[in-house]
């Protein structure tokens, strides 16, 4: 009996002990929801109201109900987060993606956030690497256009040891023009090479063929081969050495440019162009007619074309000096070629049936044309040499014209400053 009443004071005493410990506890959960939740953090504070399991305590449930809605938010959040977080690294945003996966900070995709976090950083590594390479080769390609320029510039004036030293120089994406001006001058002091030595030898027909393929190259190149065509005529034909026959030389294929005439479908070009007449677009119209011209001089419908638009074009003052005019440019392209009959009959034509508004550069290239045929010849036809300088006049009267320059032998542009 005595050890009965033992064991029941010995219980009730745990019972007073364990109340409040019980409390204490849910204190502490109370407290770490509360600042869970001034943390802002949802989720902790509805594992903390959650976990008490006195439903009468405080209003640890009306809190466990809100923040498990809450924290429900928050998971969908991060949720979100690690998907757009996947959609920017798809577009290459990738300092985007990394703050939408550095803020998926609960839920499952947690560690998928972390190994994305791995990959965008190693995509930041390669990035900046690729980048480096990229503004190397931009700074080599941009040295390279610099030294390319200044190669063309020296050959346009005539500085063939200038020219190679700067052209020499490029490489990468501009080594193939470089090549192509290095080619031609090459080509160029070979044949006056071998001009030279037949003058030298007094085989003066063979050393006039020979400096004329090097007119054909470079007009105005060193050593002026269109004055040393004309000397060498001139020796010739006061039989200074006989001179044994040579085979006509073969003009060197012209390199491509963005002059040469493309091929068309004339008779596509002249309905669209017909087209453009009707509606009054002349500007347009002009080129597709002139496309077909400079592909085809005597295609009668082009022409037509041509002399129905300069019947209605009102406008007056001279050409747009960027506007396209592809009959001319093929005729200036041909004179460049050497072959000087066709460059004289397509410039002509252009002039005098008013194919186009850019009078100044045409009649310029006609005086061109025919001062070359007059060196050509030896300096023997005095009407090239009158009809050259009647063109530079016609050139020089129209408003604004400047010519090339960089362009044509100082020979021939002697010509053209003195004509008056």
């Amino acid at each position: 009996m005595k050890s009965s009443r033992v064991l029941t004071s010995l219980a009730f005493g745990l019972c007073l002990l364990a109340a409040p410990a019980a409390a204490q506890s849910n204190d502490d959960l109370y407290n770490r929801g509360t600042a869970a939740v001034n943390k802002g953090d949802a989720i902790a504070a509805r594992d903390a109201f959650c976990a008490i399991k006195d439903a009468g305590f405080k209003d640890a449930k009306e809190q466990c109900s809100t923040y498990t809605a809450e924290a429900t938010r928050q998971l969908n959040r991060y949720r979100q987060n690690y998907l757009e977080g996947v959609a920017l690294m798809g577009q290459g945003k990738l300092d985007e993606a990394e703050f939408k996966f550095r803020n998926v900070k609960a839920g499952e995709r947690v560690a998928d956030a972390q190994q994305k976090l791995d990959e965008v950083a190693k995509l930041k590594r390669d990035k900046a690497a690729a980048d480096a390479a990229a503004s190397q080769s931009a700074a080599a390609d941009a040295n390279a256009k610099r030294a390319l320029d200044a190669g063309i510039e020296a050959y346009n004036r005539g500085d063939f040891i200038a020219a190679k030293n700067q052209l020499d120089s490029v490489t990468g994406r501009y080594q193939g023009e470089a090549q192509n001006y290095l080619g031609r001058i090459n080509s160029y002091n070979a044949k006056m090479s071998e001009a030279r030595g037949y003058e030298a030898a007094k085989n003066f027909t063979a050393a006039r063929q020979a400096y004329t393929e090097a007119a054909r190259i470079k007009p105005d190149g060193p050593g002026d081969p269109l004055d040393a065509v004309t000397r060498v005529t001139q020796l010739a034909a006061a039989g200074s050495a006989p001179a044994p026959a040579v085979p006509s030389p073969t003009p060197a294929k012209a390199a491509a440019s963005r002059d040469e005439v493309k091929t068309i479908n004339a008779a596509q070009y002249i309905a669209e162009g017909r087209k453009l007449l009707a509606k009054g677009d002349l500007k347009r119209a002009r080129r597709y007619f002139g496309d077909v011209l400079a592909q085809d001089p005597n295609n009668a419908d082009a022409a037509a074309g041509m002399k129905e638009i300069r019947d209605k074009d009102t406008s007056t003052g001279p050409a747009n000096a960027a506007e396209e005019d592809p009959l001319l440019a093929a005729a200036i392209r041909i004179y460049y070629q050497g072959d000087y009959e066709q460059a004289d009959f397509r410039l002509k034509n252009y002039i005098f049936n008013g194919l186009g508004k850019k009078m100044g550069l045409a009649n310029f290239y006609a005086g061109a044309t025919s001062l070359s045929k007059y060196y050509l010849g030896g300096a023997a036809d005095q009407s090239l040499l009158v009809d050259a300088r009647k063109k530079f006049k016609e050139a020089k009267a129209v408003e604004g014209f400047v010519p090339p320059e960089k362009l044509i032998s100082p020979k021939i542009l002697k010509v053209y400053q003195d004509a008056s």
